[in-house]
């Protein structure tokens, strides 16, 4: 299955070069690595398991609301006249363009998390190629002794 699993990814990564993609991806250790990082963080099922979401606040801010909700700013007679006719007459005729745009918004929705896990791979790795960078540089040196003046 790992033979199998091998030639699929050297074929997609030919295709890739071919198509003109990143020539990194020439080296099939380079793309191998690239290729796990994504598949990582597109498997990652649970939007709770990402720090970004939660960097960036509340979600009632960035997240999406695909839920209809009729209100209206007129008096409480004409606002209930107008939720009807919005209810029983142009939510209808509109039906299929808000089911359209809600399966179009639950695509994204799903696209933005595989791209949030994947700038937490990233972040993850920068972090870990730092600290390796940190432990493995001298420590600083002492500043010069300082020279004779020119006066």
């Amino acid at each position: 299955m790992s033979d199998l699993r091998q030639r699929v990814r050297e074929r997609l990564r030919g295709e890739l070069v071919k198509q003109g993609a990143s020539s990194a991806f020439e080296d099939p250790q380079l793309f191998a690595e690239v290729d796990a990082l994504l598949r990582r963080a597109a498997d990652v099922g649970d939007a709770d398991a990402l720090l970004l979401p939660e960097v960036m606040g509340d979600p009632a801010t960035w997240r999406l609301q695909t839920a209809m909700h009729y209100q209206s700013h007129r008096t409480p007679e004409r606002a209930s006249l107008l939720i009807f006719l919005k209810r029983r007459i142009l939510m209808p005729m509109f039906r299929w363009l808000f089911e359209y745009s809600r399966d179009n918004f639950e695509r994204q929705r799903r696209v933005n998390q595989v791209l949030f896990a994947c700038v937490q791979e990233l972040a993850a790795e920068t972090a870990r190629l730092r600290q390796q960078l940190h432990q493995q540089s001298p420590p600083p040196a002492s500043p010069l002794p300082p020279g004779p003046r020119r006066t």
